[in-house]
């Protein structure tokens, strides 16, 4: 007696609807293939809802499923259930049969590897943005918006304090200001307390716009006042009294 071909019987397993009805009828009054069928059918459930696995196997939520079937616009595979005897059919010629059963299984192979593409590509994303979610970012400590002193009044720029992931303190500078007066002339960035009677140079800002590193032991509590001059190129490292904008910082 020739049985029915195994690919036919992992089918039936997997509750694969496309089975060829002589293949049905068959299992259904052959002992031997009906005992594999349930042999193999043992073994899908048991994959299904508790094999034995080297790693934790969560259950992915019904929303991820719905995803997934949202983004091939497929649907979901049928669980395995018994089969009920079909009514008698004519059986189709041998050729005919292993014809038709192939397409079949190479059609119910691709419906699976599409959906497990599918699934790998959701998972991708939801790492990324996992990742993008978790990522640290820079903390903004204090923020100072920059007035133009009477002899730069068409001046401005703002000042922010941020403390950045790898745990340093900058100042980011931006300045809207025509340029200097003098050829040789330098900006310069300082920190000053509240009285403006102490001062401490904080970098050269070399165009519109600068990032500076805090100096150490330096809170901006002690120095909240930010002002930015012009500097005449004489080797004086003191300020030079020509501020072009100044502003105190604010805790952001």
């Amino acid at each position: 007696m020739t049985h029915s071909d195994p690919d036919a019987l992992a089918m039936l397993a997997l509750g694969d609807p496309d089975v060829d009805d002589a293949d049905v009828q068959h299992v259904m009054g052959c002992e031997v293939c009906r005992s594999e069928l349930d042999r193999l059918m043992r073994v899908t459930r048991a994959a299904r809802e508790n094999g034995p696995v080297d790693f934790e196997l969560r259950e992915p939520s019904p929303a991820v499923w719905e995803g997934i079937r949202a983004q091939l616009t497929m649907e979901a595979p049928a669980a395995p259930a018994v089969v009920p005897a079909p009514a008698p059919a004519p059986a189709e010629p041998p050729a005919h049969v292993a014809a038709q059963r192939r397409v079949r299984s190479t059609a119910s192979r691709r419906r699976w590897v599409a959906a497990l593409s599918g699934a790998a590509v959701l998972l991708v994303a939801v790492v990324v943005a996992a990742v993008l979610v978790l990522r640290p970012t820079a903390q903004v400590q204090a923020h100072a918006t920059l007035a133009g002193l009477p002899a730069w009044s068409t001046s401005s720029g703002t000042a922010t304090m941020e403390r950045q992931t790898d745990g340093t303190t900058v100042l980011q500078i931006e300045l809207d200001s025509p340029a200097v007066h003098s050829s040789g002339d330098y900006r310069e960035v300082w920190l000053m307390n509240s009285d403006l009677t102490k001062s401490i140079s904080v970098g050269l800002l070399a165009g519109d716009s600068g990032t500076f590193a805090m100096p150490p032991n330096i809170a901006a509590a002690d120095y909240p006042v930010v002002d930015i001059s012009q500097q005449p190129l004489n080797g004086d490292p003191a300020h030079s009294g020509d501020s072009i904008v100044r502003g105190t910082l604010a805790s952001g």
